[in-house]
């Protein structure tokens, strides 16, 4: 075997065994990234690549990258505009391995089905660890944070609803001749709801609510009907309610968010729906004040916790919290510029999902857009890895294709 073929081979491996290792938490993704790209330089063809460079998905990606160097150079806590560098390099490596480069649809079908698998091992080991930590008297590593120990809840409960779109929207097609996957499917998707129930994570409980009826509505609106429709919303009314009353623990946590009364809003709390509420405030105070350039994303946190300690904010000032909302994180950063550009990659790449009817692309930006709200997920490695890369990713093809092609090349022109 020539080292060429070998590159070759190796170049399709390592996006498969990244999308499994994802779910498992950040810790070996970056060698992996790094090997990626290491073999893309043994498969690069001229023409292919300048297309890629000049293709309009990609350069979305590499100006907001653009835009995040420049504030970071100019920002005052050299440690903080590093990191802000490093966690966002992906998005220029991400779009790069993708658009420049063919891409056969086996192997994209190959990730997403790793990626599901990933999800579904780290369900067992989190389950068996928590039954094993309850035989020992410690029942609390069922519950949020102590459930999900590789990546934070939120996260983790976003991962599995994307899991879980995958399953609804492409197994069937792809496995209908093959009984036994299918019954797995169903078992997946059994395993993948109990997690994000167990991860206690009310964003995650209200990103479930909201994309997979849609995505339900979505596969089989062709055989519903008012009936069938009703049944479901019962059915899911019922299971819920089931659930509510069985594990009581898991939505206490809601109960901040429907008793929460902004005028009496304790200005020493950390809980997270209070505080929440508290910060956004402050951030858009900041963001009234440093509008046009911000207060670059090195020093975007120190204004938050100066603001903070002025105001009083105890809670949210001990703990360190960043905004809790990318897009006023980033507005706060990079100021309006960066914030159109983060618009542009989220609603604006909803909307052009939406005209071009790509369906995975369209729910995995609204699943993206309700965690944006909520939590500063591009300040961390585990919340950008999976947006560039599955951003990207979605783009290059879509739901009809993954389920009619075979052997064909996933590569469109610049553009399209």
């Amino acid at each position: 075997m020539n080292l060429k073929l070998s590159m070759q081979k190796l170049f399709y491996f390592f996006p498969v065994l990244f999308c499994f290792c994802l779910p498992f938490g950040t810790i070996y993704l970056a060698p992996l990234i790094f090997l990626w790209v290491i073999t893309s330089f043994f498969n690069t063809e001229l023409t292919q690549v300048k297309q890629g460079l000049k293709d309009k998905r990609f350069l979305g990606f590499v100006l907001f990258f653009i835009f995040t160097a420049l504030s970071a150079a100019l920002s005052e806590n050299t440690q903080e505009a590093l990191f802000s560098i490093e966690v966002k390099l992906s998005f220029v490596l991400f779009p790069y391995l993708f658009y420049c480069f063919k891409w056969p649809v086996a192997i994209l079908k190959r990730c997403v089905i790793s990626f599901v698998s990933g999800c579904f091992f780290a369900c067992l080991y989190l389950i068996g660890r928590a039954f094993i930590y309850t035989l020992n008297g410690h029942s609390e590593y069922f519950f949020y944070s102590r459930f999900s120990s590789f990546i934070h809840a939120s996260y983790f409960a976003m991962y599995l609803i994307m899991a879980i779109i995958f399953v609804l929207v492409l197994y069937n097609g792809w496995f209908k001749s093959q009984k036994s996957i299918m019954y797995s499917s169903y078992f997946f998707i059994a395993i993948f709801v109990v997690a994000i129930f167990l991860c206690s994570s009310k964003l995650g409980l209200i990103s479930f609510l909201i994309c997979i009826p849609l995505t339900l509505f979505y596969k089989f609106r062709k055989i519903l009907s008012s009936k069938k429709l009703l049944l479901i919303i019962l059915s899911f009314s019922a299971v819920f309610a089931l659930t509510a009353f069985l594990f009581p623990a898991l939505f206490n946590r809601f109960n901040a968010v429907f008793n929460l009364s902004i005028k009496k809003i304790d200005k020493t709390s950390s809980e997270s729906t209070s505080v929440r509420v508290l910060i956004w405030q402050e951030a858009l105070t900041i963001i009234k004040h440093n509008f046009v350039f911000g207060t670059d994303v090195g020093d975007a946190n120190d204004e938050l916790y100066k603001a903070y300690a002025n105001k009083g904010l105890t809670g949210a000032f001990e703990h360190k919290f960043n905004a809790h909302n990318q897009f006023f994180q980033t507005f706060i950063g990079m100021g309006i510029l960066g914030f159109l550009a983060l618009l542009y990659l989220t609603f604006g790449k909803m909307l052009l999902a939406f005209k071009s009817k790509n369906v995975l692309l369209l729910l995995f930006c609204l699943l993206i857009i309700l965690n944006f709200v909520v939590e500063s997920m591009l300040q961390t490695a585990a919340g950008v890895l999976f947006f560039v890369f599955f951003l990207s990713f979605l783009q290059l093809i879509n739901e009809t294709e993954l389920l009619t092609q075979n052997d064909t090349l996933a590569f469109r022109t610049a553009g399209s």
